[in-house]
């Protein structure tokens, strides 16, 4: 599961799981792009990450032309790309019929718009390597169950609708021998998490078989294990470590 020789981009690479998942790739030999809404977390992240060619770069998701941008950057600096986790993403906890249209609009904007604009402006460079490449998207269990404590329809909305673009990418860079996949995990500890009161965590852990929310270094285990080449054959999938929560 070795991924030397492999440039990995990470969208939200600041914090989170998108950190975590850095972390991991950079301990298995791959150099890493860490992109973030504030370059100053980014910058951060790099201290993080085990010493080697990274990159921190700053830049919002939605805003097409700035990703284009960054990531022609990275490219150069680092002789291509050949990965892409997907990680930047917000919640929304409003109820679908009560939310605002642009807190709705807001939600597609980052977790689908953004999801496109990141791997739209990796693919050029995915396809240039001339080896096999690996996209990673993070989903979540809510595109399966409607939502729940943790987002409500409107986030599984959008989480569903990453499902489909993500299989669309699946299909349509399958020639250039790049697989992309979905990880769809449940509430995880991560700083979306930090809203949730007390009896919340209690009635989320109390629906998993596990008893407890994931943990980040447990789903960026799962999306570098969709890098390497042992799951080579894993292509248009979800994979979801959700501790129990959902069964697909």
């Amino acid at each position: 599961m070795q991924i030397t020789d492999e440039v990995v981009v990470v969208s939200g690479g600041g914090s989170g799981i998108g950190l975590e998942c850095a972390k991991q790739a950079s301990r298995r030999g791959a150099s890493v792009v860490l992109v973030d809404i504030s370059l100053d977390a980014a910058k951060r992240g790099l201290g993080e990450l085990v010493p080697g060619r990274h990159l921190a770069l700053g830049a919002d998701v939605t805003d097409r032309p700035a990703m284009n941008e960054v990531l022609d950057f990275a490219a150069a600096e680092l002789g291509g790309l050949t990965s892409v986790i997907a990680a930047a993403g917000i919640v929304c906890r409003v109820p679908l019929a009560e939310v605002d249209p642009a807190e709705f609009a807001n939600v597609f904007a980052v977790n689908v718009f953004g999801m496109q604009n990141t791997i739209a402006a990796a693919a050029p460079h995915l396809k240039k390597t001339g080896r096999p490449g690996a996209i990673v998207a993070l989903g979540s269990v809510a595109a399966n169950t409607g939502g729940g404590l943790m987002g409500s329809g409107v986030y599984a909305a959008s989480k569903g609708a990453v499902v489909g673009l993500i299989r669309g990418y699946a299909r349509e860079l399958a020639p250039w021998g790049i697989r992309a996949n979905v990880v769809a995990p449940a509430a995880t500890e991560t700083p979306m998490t930090l809203a949730l009161s007390d009896d919340e965590r209690s009635r989320i852990a109390g629906m998993s078989l596990i008893g407890r929310l994931c943990t980040p270094d447990e789903i960026a285990s799962t999306v570098n294990f969709l890098l390497s080449e042992g799951s080579g054959a894993i292509t248009g999938q979800v994979i979801q470590p959700n501790g129990g929560v959902y069964f697909n």
